[in-house]
């Protein structure tokens, strides 16, 4: 998922305002959140997972010890972890009409890609990425793991708090990581997150734990492209962006 290293185009109030079109979703319907296995064979899985490798010797590690305060989407969470650019292998699978039209199908509403994805690298331990919501041009975000879960417990999971989704960002860091859902995501297993509106983290890694993960975003196409609520689209893109979960 994405946040923003600048902190200007942060939503510091955060209302609930997003529009029919997300509300009457099948995705807001259960929750803001899909697992599914199998969106990728293994031929595609070895191919991202190669790029993967690729884009991370050209990543970069962020480390931001504090986060900004935030209220609504994007912001400055406190991180540590890896990221890396996704390349045509990336885009060509994710922004295809293929992807879009199975995305549309599976949340209800019709998308768009955005941006170029992006590969995230939880490679040492203790890396995280603190409680956030996603970047106004990232409504949905498609989160796939490529590498196995070997790690028993909730160390280096994706956690959410789709109870919360109505509340500001204080809320869910005043009541702690017990209250959200752990989400395990196994290799060839993805999370289709309503991450502009549904809180979410990555808990800290454990010794000996890799969590590497392909990300791409979607925006919610709107009866009115250019409205201003919180779901609505913007004219940067999710590649502009340097944070992802």
């Amino acid at each position: 998922m994405l946040a923003n290293d600048d902190p200007s185009t942060a939503i510091n109030e955060w209302q609930f305002n997003p529009p029919e079109e997300v509300l009457q979703s099948r995705l807001f319907a259960a929750g803001g959140y899909f697992v599914v296995a199998g969106l990728f064979d293994e031929d595609t899985l070895q191919a991202l997972r190669a790029e993967a490798e690729t884009a991370r010797l050209e990543g970069r590690r962020a480390i931001v010890a504090d986060s900004d305060g935030t209220e609504g989407r994007g912001g400055v969470p406190a991180r540590c972890y890896r990221s890396g650019a996704g390349g045509e292998f990336h885009w060509g699978l994710h922004g295809c009409e293929q992807m879009t039209e199975t995305l549309t199908h599976v949340c209800g509403a019709r998308v768009s890609a955005t941006g170029g994805g992006t590969f995230s690298y939880y490679e040492e331990e203790g890396d995280f990425l603190a409680v956030h919501r996603d970047v106004l041009q990232c409504d949905i975000a498609v989160i796939t793991s490529l590498t196995h879960s070997r790690v028993e417990g909730s160390t280096g999971e994706l956690v959410i708090y789709p109870q919360f989704i109505r509340e500001p960002l204080s809320t869910v860091r005043s009541v702690g990581r017990s209250a959200g859902t752990f989400i395990p995501l196994d290799r060839g297993q993805t999370i289709i997150l309503l991450g502009g509106l549904v809180p979410h983290e990555v808990a800290p890694t454990s010794a000996g734990q890799e969590r590497i993960v392909a990300i791409n975003c979607y925006r919610v196409e709107t009866a009115d492209a250019a409205d201003s609520d919180p779901l609505a689209s913007t004219t940067e893109t999710a590649q502009d962006q340097t944070l992802s979960a």
